[in-house]
């Protein structure tokens, strides 16, 4: 019986440590998504300043929610880079990003990591719409994650 509770203690304690380490990262998750032109676009690509990276699903009421009103309220991403990435497949992706008109945007980088999972697995997503945002140096300052007040994430948005 020890053994089976001293087993579980560690297994929990692991993961709780693994936890913290992925909540603690600073940087931005080193992503490698296809846009639905079809380009390949890396986190290396994103040019000095602020960033803005949403993790969601194109069939999400909540993504699709703030989606909609982040584009009413662009002001506070004008000049930030936004690099939207979802799992779903580029059949699922292209309607939602032709529904808001997200290709108008130059300042949006919209597309799919497919099943690599590496952006959910690095910030340990659980809930959509998840919200990284970064500093011009591209230090993390906040995330968000699930249905969250709208405001206080524009707010956020906007003291970068």
């Amino acid at each position: 019986m020890f053994r089976k509770l001293f087993f579980l203690f560690l297994l929990l304690a692991a993961s709780n440590g693994f936890a913290q380490t992925a909540a603690g990262t600073k940087k931005i998750a080193p992503f490698q998504i296809r846009l639905v032109n079809g380009q390949q676009y890396t986190s290396s690509q994103l040019a000095a300043g602020p960033v803005v990276l949403i993790y969601f699903s194109p069939d999400c009421e909540h993504c699709q929610d703030f989606t909609k009103d982040l584009l009413k309220n662009y002001s506070v991403v004008a000049n930030k880079q936004v690099v939207m990435v979802t799992f779903q497949s580029m059949d699922m992706l292209k309607p939602f990003v032709s529904q808001h008109s997200l290709g108008t945007y130059p300042n949006f980088k919209v597309g799919t990591e497919g099943t690599s999972y590496l952006v959910q697995r690095y910030y340990q997503i659980r809930s959509f719409p998840y919200i990284a945002i970064y500093d011009k140096k591209g230090n993390l300052v906040r995330t968000f994650e699930g249905e969250q007040p709208h405001s206080e994430i524009f707010k956020a948005m906007k003291q970068i």
